[in-house]
C-alpha cells in the first residue's frame, strides 16, 4: 500500500473526537482489507491486484456493540417509555423517584410538567415549569409551555409575557412566535369587545367577529421537548436532547 493510500485512508475514517465516545477502535484485519480495497478503488486495479483467492471469504467488522447507558441515562429511558405509552400515573412516580436521585435533571423536569398537564393537573404544571424558569432561565422551551398555560386559563397577558421571555432566549423559536401571534390575537378581541360594550360600531364588531371565528379552534401550542444549555455551566446533569417541536 502507498503511503498516499494510508493517508486517505487514514482522512476518511477519523471520527471527531466529540462523536467517538462508545465506538470501539476497529479491528487491525478489518481496518488491512478496507485499505487494500481503498488503495485498489484509487488505482483502478482493484480487481485485478486484490482479488480474493478461491474459497476465500471477505473480512466483515463485526456489529457494532450496544451503546452502553449510565444509569441515569436507563432511568430516563424508563421514563420515555411510560410516557410514550400513555401510562402517565407510573411516569410520573418514576419521575419524582428520579428526581430524589438527580434533581437537577432539566429534561426530567420538563417531563414532569409535560406528564401534569396531559394528566390535567394544571396548577402543578404551572409550578413545575415556573421553577424550571428560574432555575435554568436560559431555556425557552418552559416559558413557552407556561404560556400555554396560562392561555388556557384566560391569562393572556402573562401568556405574552411568558412567550417574549421564550423569543428572548432563542430568537429562532418558531413555535413561540406562533403563539405569541395568536395572543395577540387573543388581546387585540379581548380590546375590541370592550370598545363595543363602550360605544359600539360596525367597524369594530366586524373585526371582533374576524378575530373571534379564526381564534375559537386556537390555543398555544406547548412542546415537548427542551435542550440543555448551549453554554457551558455547572449543571453536568443536563444533555442534548433534541429540537422542540410540537
Amino acid at each position: 500500500m502507498t503511503q498516499r493510500s494510508r493517508s486517505l485512508l487514514h482522512s476518511s475514517t477519523r471520527i471527531p473526537s466529540r462523536l467517538a465516545i462508545g465506538i470501539r477502535p476497529v479491528a487491525a484485519a478489518a481496518r488491512s482489507a478496507r485499505a487494500l480495497m481503498l488503495a485498489g478503488a484509487t488505482l483502478g486495479l482493484a480487481g485485478a491486484l486484490f482479488a480474493l483467492p478461491a474459497g476465500a471469504q471477505a473480512i466483515t467488522d463485526p456489529p457494532p456493540p450496544a451503546p452502553l447507558q449510565t444509569p441515569q441515562q436507563a432511568s430516563e429511558s424508563a421514563i420515555n417509555k411510560l410516557v410514550d405509552a400513555g401510562n402517565f400515573n407510573a411516569a410520573l412516580t418514576k419521575i419524582d423517584e428520579h428526581l430524589k436521585q438527580y434533581p437537577r435533571d432539566a429534561q426530567v423536569r420538563f417531563t414532569r410538567g409535560r406528564v401534569l398537564m396531559e394528566m390535567g393537573r394544571n396548577a402543578e404544571a404551572i409550578d413545575a415549569f415556573t421553577a424550571l424558569t428560574q432555575d435554568f432561565p436560559e431555556l425557552p422551551e418552559p416559558f413557552n409551555n407556561l404560556a400555554a398555560l396560562y392561555a388556557q386559563a384566560g391569562e393572556y397577558d402573562k401568556a405574552r409575557a411568558a412567550l417574549e421571555s421564550a423569543i428572548r432566549n432563542n430568537p429562532n423559536f418558531a413555535v413561540a412566535y406562533a403563539n405569541l401571534g395568536d395572543i395577540y390575537a387573543k388581546l387585540a378581541q379581548q380590546a375590541y369587545q370592550k370598545s363595543l360594550k363602550l360605544a359600539p360600531t360596525a367597524r369594530v364588531s366586524n373585526r371582533e367577529k374576524l378575530l373571534s371565528n379564526m381564534l375559537t379552534p386556537q390555543r398555544a401550542a406547548p412542546v415537548s421537548q427542551t435542550p440543555a444549555p448551549a453554554k457551558a455551566s455547572d449543571d453536568a446533569a443536563l444533555k442534548n436532547v433534541g429540537k422542540s417541536g410540537n
